[in-house]
């Protein structure tokens, strides 16, 4: 190879390393451009994630701050200033607690000092007062942020929740006061129309049976007005069975006499006789001989309400009732539990049940501050399990059915 060929073979290798860069240089140029245009449009778009959520933040509903640990604000958005009763600026750097005209400052701190050594949200409902008296509710929901020095809190207005949920007390509470009133009138009545039974009724029925045993003594063993005064003596014996038993259901007066115990053993009794094809079983425990007049009647009511309905729907061959007296650690009180249960066929408590007894039961239940559950399934039996608390402090003051 002559140097002239030599020298055209560098040139043409530099030419073609030089269009070889620059190629190159062009795609990067491109490339370059590309992924330019890509932040870029990644950037609006954080933008404009950043101006909505910054909106949503000033703009929420609710309160948002950020504290430290001694509870100094650090920042918050404009809910929350609002909620504050000043402009942010100046609340910047203050305490939270010196925001209230009047706050519980112990509560405030405890929750604080809380809020710093729980993984998680802390809740605390607070009773705010301004210089004006008047009363509101906060609710503060706190988390630790990353750093561990500073807590994120949101905090919301929640005195009209409290006014709602007081009215819906009062309402419950003067709706279980009216069903007292209403069984203690129907309880009223009831004994009222047994007394009227047994004092005028029964003494017709006295009279037919002296009458009665004039004709047997008079009349000749084989006359057919002896026939018929024997027929009217058994008449009047069936009548005088009818009228114990109606007597017995409108006001059972072993409640009066004899106590609780012996007026449910003689429900038992009477129940047993009359459906001898299920077999009942009675268990009591705890003090029951000195509890008040209207728990008394309250729990014969509802065993009695029970004992109809497994008769009435469950085909039961076996049921039983508890009754035992146990102190209750919550509200450190005695309180009764009572469970009616059988072996029936059971029924789905998902579905609306139309008998009226189990209602009975609940509205009773209700009325004497208590609690009702029911457990049932279908071939699976029905077990009722009820809570009355033993009020001590009323006995005295709430007795409307005195024995006479």
């Amino acid at each position: 190879m002559t140097q002239s060929e030599e020298q055209r073979r560098k040139d043409d290798d530099i030419k073609f390393s030089k269009t070889e860069l620059l190629s190159e240089l062009q795609t990067s140029h491109f490339e370059l451009e590309m992924q330019y245009r890509e932040l870029k449009e990644t950037q609006q778009q954080l933008s404009e994630s950043h101006s909505r959520f910054e909106d949503l933040y000033e703009y929420a509903p609710v309160g948002y701050l950020t504290l430290d640990k001694t509870g100094h604000i650090l920042s918050l958005n404009l809910r929350g200033a609002k909620l504050l009763n000043n402009d942010r600026e100046s609340l910047i750097g203050k305490s939270f607690m010196e925001c209230f005209f009047d706050i519980n400052k112990q509560v405030f701190t405890d929750y604080l000092q809380k809020v710093f050594i729980t993984t998680g949200k802390t809740t605390v409902d607070l009773k705010i007062k301004n210089a004006d008296e008047h009363i509101n509710y906060i609710r503060l929901q706190s988390t630790v942020m990353c750093d561990s020095s500073t807590c994120l809190m949101i905090m919301s207005d929640i005195s009209q929740l409290k006014k709602t949920i007081n009215l819906n007390r009062n309402l419950l509470n003067e709706n279980r006061r009216l069903m007292k009133e209403l069984f203690q009138v129907q309880e009223k009545e009831r004994r009222s129309l047994a007394r009227e039974l047994h004092d005028e009724l029964g003494q017709w029925l006295t009279v037919i049976r002296i009458e009665n045993e004039v004709i047997l003594n008079n009349a000749p063993a084989d006359s057919m007005s002896s026939a018929s005064a024997r027929a009217i003596g058994d008449c009047t014996q069936k009548m005088n069975e009818v009228i114990h038993e109606m007597l017995h259901k409108l006001r059972p007066m072993l409640l009066d006499t004899l106590g609780l115990i012996d007026a449910l053993l003689e429900l038992k009794r009477q129940w047993s006789t009359h459906h001898p094809q299920i077999i009942l079983e009675f268990k009591v425990n705890g003090e029951l001989d000195k509890l008040h007049e209207s728990i008394n009647i309250a729990i014969f009511r509802i065993i009695q309400e029970g004992l109809n309905n497994i008769y009435n729907h469950s085909e039961a061959t076996w049921a039983q009732i508890s009754l035992r007296r146990e102190s209750d650690l919550e509200c450190m009180e005695d309180c009764l539990l009572l469970t009616i249960e059988d072996n029936g066929k059971g029924y789905n408590i998902n579905q609306q049940f139309r008998g009226l007894g189990l209602l009975g039961m609940r509205e009773r239940v209700i009325a004497m501050g208590g609690t009702l559950s029911v457990r049932s399934a279908c071939n699976e039996g029905t077990e009722i399990n009820i809570k009355l608390p033993i009020e001590h402090s009323d006995y005295d003051e709430t007795n409307l059915y005195p024995v006479d």
